[in-house]
């Protein structure tokens, strides 16, 4: 085993224990958002129909995704800057590539009880069924790593904590009513169709759809080349950006 795998192994495991006491907090809270979006917008819209309860259910995924990777992990990491952890981590003779796959894996594993609960209990609450293709998780991977690289970016290059805060929160404002995640991007006006095309959760969330429904207008061969270049060259930004701050 080489010494950077070794290196990524121990960090994993480091980082793991560090948050064992927010594991359960996170899976708690995921499983309460799940089944509140769920239910929620099965009050707010009657009648459902099967093609909207697709989006539901696959867009509540990828929110779930973006609320670990794109919300917690800035935030904890803004947090860790402030209180000095973060420099404590860099003062150590490890590779900084290492650290941050490290919490890119954290986050991935933290993300996913909560998205298969999710796909569990949205097809068995709209009596639907789901079909998984063998592609699916490779687009958990790519979306963590995608989502979770630019929420390490995020958190690096932000000059403050509040800041990061605060962009956070203007991130689960947009995902949730802006981005075509929980509803087809024809339903949006031109100019968010045409941001979407800048951000992640767009691309992550038409790689779920591709993947277990069959809704039409996905393009999953797009989305995974877009979500690797995120997630590479998030991860790269960052990896210098520490390396100059280390």
């Amino acid at each position: 085993m080489t010494a950077f795998l070794r290196q990524y192994r121990d960090l994993v495991s480091m980082e793991l224990r560090s948050m064992r006491a927010e594991v359960p907090m996170v899976a708690v809270i995921q499983a309460g958002f799940t089944v509140g979006f769920v239910l929620g917008f099965g009050y707010l819209i009657p009648d459902i129909r099967e093609q909207t309860a697709l989006y539901i259910i696959t867009g509540t995924a990828t929110q779930g995704l973006v609320t670990i990777g794109l919300v917690m992990l800035p935030q904890i990491l803004a947090q860790s800057k402030h209180e000095g952890r973060l420099d404590y981590f860099l003062a150590m003779p490890i590779s900084r590539e290492a650290y941050l796959l490290a919490l890119v894996t954290v986050v991935g594993l933290m993300a996913l009880p909560g998205i298969v609960f999710c796909l569990l209990f949205g097809a068995w609450h709209y009596d639907l069924s789901l079909a998984v293709s063998p592609l699916f998780p490779a687009v958990v991977v790519l979306g963590v790593a995608s989502l979770a690289g630019v929420g390490i970016a995020l958190a690096v290059y932000s000059p403050h904590q509040q800041v990061t805060n605060a962009a956070t929160q203007l991130i689960i404002f947009y995902v949730l009513f802006f981005a075509p995640v929980l509803m087809p991007r024809e339903q949006l006006p031109a100019l968010l169709r045409a941001t979407a095309r800048f951000a992640p959760p767009s691309y992550a969330a038409d790689a779920v759809r591709a993947t277990v429904t069959d809704l039409p207008g996905t393009n999953l061969a797009a989305s995974l080349a877009a979500m690797t270049l995120f997630a590479v060259g998030s991860i790269v930004l960052s990896a210098v950006a520490i390396r100059r701050r280390g």
